[in-house]
């Protein structure tokens, strides 16, 4: 009787009560995150009705529809170009700030409270002062540009120019990104790291062939983060310029939010989130294949 009340307390404890508590997550999981993206994929083959839901089936019309409007590869086009800039002027900054940041001897404590201190800004009031310094007329850029005797720009009114402009204020770097670095580089083994000394593997060295290998793992974490990020891009390009000037900075993201909330098509828009959605768990995949395959 004894034996049989243990093995009921046993059930309970190892193996019922970790599926009890996972209950309600996984719950939320499926029906905030997964569900969406199996509505969105239903929608997207009606021509979506909100009034009669869900409306005529259509089969793979949107999809084609799409595929043939010039707008949209030019979204996607805009795309990469934000995704190119991003990776080029600011994912590595950060790698450098914490690489810079831990060989301080003094004020490591401040230096990391400042590059923390500009993710408390909201990303609205950012906008906002970056759209004063790129103003045509009185922003600080063409001050800049005039002291060096150089020509005046429009900036966010100029398609070859607005996609660098909405990219440029990351060049500052900071953030999470550093502290996350940082604290990747103090968990490198000291014991690697005096050896290395002892060796003569010092200065940009130790850098090249003890610090970065030991944080490759979290610097690609980091990429495929960055990567996912970009190809979503919204809320940023569309606060600096509405998708304009002509286009030049309408993004995928933009694309999907003017389908749904322009043109009230439901079933384009959600057909265009979900080839996005595909698109960017190949990027990964592929990502992560490859790292896969160095590592080995």
């Amino acid at each position: 009787m004894q034996r049989s009340i243990r093995n009921r307390r046993y059930f309970m404890r190892q193996k019922l009560t970790p599926w009890l508590i996972l209950f309600l997550p996984m719950f939320f999981t499926l029906w905030l995150k997964y569900y969406p993206i199996l509505k969105a994929a239903y929608i997207s083959l009606f021509r979506y009705d909100p009034v009669n839901q869900p409306g005529t089936f259509i089969g793979l019309d949107n999809y084609k529809a799409m595929f043939s409007t010039k707008y949209y590869w030019e979204a996607w086009q805009n795309t990469f170009v934000f995704l190119l800039l991003q990776i080029l002027m600011t994912f590595f900054i950060p790698i450098i700030q914490a690489l810079f940041l831990n060989e301080l001897r003094r004020g490591k404590n401040l230096f990391s409270t400042l590059y923390l201190l500009p993710t408390l800004i909201p990303t609205t009031v950012n906008v906002i002062i970056w759209r004063w310094i790129w103003h045509p007329d009185y922003g600080v850029a063409n001050q800049i540009v005039k002291f060096f005797g150089g020509k005046e720009q429009l900036w966010l009114s100029d398609p070859a120019l607005v996609k660098f402009c909405i990219v440029f204020p990351g060049v500052i770097g900071g953030g999470i990104a550093v502290l996350l670095y940082l604290s990747a580089i103090q968990g490198i083994s000291q014991e690697i790291m005096e050896s290395a000394a002892l060796d003569g593997c010092t200065g940009f060295k130790r850098i090249r062939y003890i610090t970065l290998p030991n944080i490759r793992y979290i610097i690609f974490i980091q990429l495929v983060m960055a990567v996912s990020t970009a190809m979503q891009l919204l809320d940023v390009p569309y606060m600096f310029a509405a998708g304009g000037p002509s286009g030049a900075s309408t993004t995928q993201g933009i694309f999907i939010y003017n389908a749904f909330q322009v043109d009230y098509n439901y079933g384009k828009g959600s057909a265009a989130a979900i080839i996005l959605m595909l698109v960017v768990m190949l990027m990964t995949m592929i990502q992560m294949h490859f790292e896969k395959a160095e590592r080995e």
